[in-house]
């Protein structure tokens, strides 16, 4: 987690989705798939209290670029107590999918 702000404007905070948003890395790659909620109590709130200091969001993710979609999907769909997380980019791996996985799941080297 990286929090930034330039002086005399809006801050960045470069989020690594997998293992913070998530509560796990794995479990959060695959059971949002399946329509299982695995993101973090109170994580919407706490990134809305970041965002209302000033702070912008950039998304980090080992996720393959052919997982783009679904993640923005993923993220979008994030809400808790009718709260969802704030609009941001995200960078993902430009890797495949298969190496992707490989390289989070199986060698924990994103």
């Amino acid at each position: 987690l990286v929090l930034y702000r330039p002086e005399g404007s809006s801050g960045i905070n470069a989020e690594y989705g997998d293992g913070t948003i998530t509560r796990s890395d794995v479990f959060g790659h695959i059971l949002p798939w399946v329509g299982k909620d695995w993101t973090q109590n109170n994580i919407a709130k706490l990134f809305t209290a970041i965002e209302n200091n000033g702070y912008k969001f950039l998304y980090l993710s080992s996720r393959a670029i052919g997982q783009a979609s679904m993640t923005k999907t993923f993220l979008k769909s994030i809400k808790q107590n009718g709260v969802g997380i704030p609009e941001g980019p995200m960078l993902l791996s430009p890797d495949s999918l298969l190496r992707a996985i490989k390289d989070e799941l199986v060698l924990r080297q994103p």
